[in-house]
């Protein structure tokens, strides 16, 4: 079970990261993986937004990673 839990943990990184990543690739929204990504991980990433962008960079995504293997490695999965 903790590695199911382990491992949708990881590929939820990974969507955390390419997301980060699109928005500088993508900055108009146009590409459907931008918009797919953009489905999944908001409504995590809306709350912490606006206290963590800076420059008009949102480092939100990487929080939330940050605070994703805190969690995982506290709880030893």
């Amino acid at each position: 079970m903790l590695g199911i839990i382990s491992t949708i943990i990881w590929l939820y990184e990974i969507a955390l990261f390419i997301r980060f990543i699109m928005q500088w690739v993508d900055k108009y929204n146009t590409n459907s993986l931008n918009t797919a990504l953009k489905q999944i991980t908001e409504p995590v990433l809306a709350p912490i937004r606006d206290k963590v962008t800076f420059n008009n960079i949102d480092f939100s995504p990487l929080v939330v990673i940050v605070i994703l293997n805190i969690i995982v490695r506290v709880l030893n999965i």
